[in-house]
């Protein structure tokens, strides 16, 4: 299992992590508010399929007044699945939303550990390494967390995962996958 994240179309990465156990541990971080945003951002959430959810990020966040979205699937303690409508700004100053796919994230117990599977689909082409560096960044802060250890500079590991995000997905292009 690599640590990377696998870019498995041009317009979806996967990550697979294992976090440390209980299965209800790691579900708590991915669906409370206060754990959310030890390692994420600050979320709310209805926690039920038709639920919204809201995420703001903090300050390394340029351009983007957040993320707006549906719950798509809830069981607990196993998937989580919402739509992505990121608030970008517009020329004017003002806010849209741009249709950014779907996240889901999938738990499943392995022993005393918990994989995690992160799949973010139905990415605009010119986001996915700006979605996937993010991502890869907020998941070692998470595992970071889970662990009973300290934050990490997650606007740093992004600054220095996203040349080889961009780097693999020209390679992709240039190969012609669509």
């Amino acid at each position: 299992m690599s640590h990377d994240g696998s870019i498995l179309d041009l317009h979806t990465v996967e990550f697979k992590r294992l976090l440390p156990g209980p299965i209800e541990l790691a579900w708590d971080y991915l669906t409370k508010p206060e754990l959310l945003k030890t390692w994420f951002a600050d979320v709310t959430l209805e926690p039920r399929v038709g639920g919204a959810i809201a995420i703001r990020f903090g300050d390394h966040a340029c351009e983007t007044d957040g993320v707006r979205g549906t719950i798509r699937e809830f069981r607990k303690p196993h998937i989580i699945a919402f739509s992505w409508f990121q608030q970008r700004q517009q020329p004017d100053g003002s806010y849209q939303g741009s249709d950014e796919g779907e996240v889901r994230f999938e738990l499943a117990e392995k022993g005393d550990k918990v994989l995690l599977t992160l799949l973010h689909s139905g990415l605009p082409i010119h986001e996915l390494a700006n979605h996937s560096a993010g991502w890869h960044a907020y998941l070692d802060n998470l595992e970071a967390r889970t662990a009973g250890r300290d934050a990490i500079d997650v606007a740093k590991i992004f600054g220095d995962l996203h040349p080889s995000y961009s780097d693999r997905i020209a390679a992709l292009q240039t190969k012609g996958a669509a």
